[in-house]
């Protein structure tokens, strides 16, 4: 009995010695980790880029495609807000028009959008844990076109 009641003092001590140790040593998020383009999204005078982010999923090629249909979204915003506040005069009212626009840019923009960047924020570094996020880009030639085969 006594040499029961040792081992499981003994046992107590090492597992709490252990857990206290062994979580003070488990990592941080660390800023480092963060790639500059999600915190600095490029920009240049080629290309319109965007940032996606995908949510909870249970299988990994689903959140790089969410992430991505994300990111492609956001793209075609950005590439309206872009054009349209420079290139188009509109007569339309412009919510309307621009809502015209985005589902047009929709429909092409997978054909034109090319993926750059690709990273996972497993720790909660910048995010949630386990989230996906993807940079995309267009060419601003290949958007100034698709653009001005729609007429307001």
């Amino acid at each position: 009995m006594l040499r029961t009641m040792r081992f499981i003092i003994c046992l107590t001590i090492f597992c709490t010695i252990s857990l206290t140790f062994g979580c003070s040593t488990m990592s941080k998020p660390n800023q480092a980790d963060i790639p500059g383009w999600l915190t600095s999204i490029p920009v240049d005078d080629q290309y319109f880029y965007a940032i996606g982010v995908s949510g909870p999923t249970r299988r990994v090629n689903d959140a790089w495609n969410q992430a991505v249909q994300r990111a492609r979204a956001e793209l075609g915003r950005t590439i309206v807000t872009h054009i349209t506040s420079r290139d188009i005069n509109i007569t339309t009212t412009r919510s309307e028009y621009t809502r015209q626009v985005i589902e047009s840019l929709s429909d092409t923009e997978l054909n034109y959008t090319e993926v750059v960047k690709r990273w996972v924020d497993q720790r909660g570094a910048y995010g949630h844990e386990n989230h996906f996020y993807v940079l995309v880009r267009m060419d601003k030639k290949q958007a100034r076109s698709l653009m001005g085969g729609m007429n307001p």
